[in-house]
């Protein structure tokens, strides 16, 4: 009998990780608000490499550092405006969004694939990109 409890503690161990990691592939937020503000600000301060792990990407520190300098050599300056463009509001909850965030007249975009549940706002999906039809068609 106590083998069998060490195989099955066992098992359960050695998928723990990857539990964490599915944990992790989700932003969990108390309100949009909380979710903007926190956007927002990593956006606008193109910290690309704080933004994707807050927005559930795995990447590795030194693989999110290099996508951080590769943004900041394309956009030299923080971004100024941010703007909702488009909004879908899909069924039980769930929802699309698109925003642009510019300096002059070089802009990035980001879209989202939101969940607003009784206890809290997931965002399920997160990209961002320099070509607007990109994630547009994702609409």
């Amino acid at each position: 009998m106590t083998f069998v409890i060490r195989c099955l503690l066992a098992a359960v161990l050695a998928l723990a990780p990857h539990w964490a990691a599915a944990q992790s592939s989700q932003a969990v937020f108390d309100n949009y608000l909380e979710l903007r503000a926190r956007l927002d600000t990593l956006m606008k301060n193109r910290d690309i490499a704080e933004v994707m792990p807050v927005f559930g990407d795995t990447s590795s520190p030194a693989d999110l550092e290099a996508l951080e300098q590769r943004v900041r050599g394309i956009y030299p300056q923080d971004f100024e405006n941010v703007a909702l463009i488009r909004r879908a509001d899909l069924e039980h909850g769930f929802r699309q969004e698109l925003l642009a965030y510019w300096v002059g007249t070089a802009y990035i975009y980001v879209y989202m694939l939101l969940h607003q549940r009784d206890d809290a706002l997931v965002a399920l999906g997160f990209n961002f990109n320099s070509d607007f039809h990109d994630l547009n068609a994702k609409f």
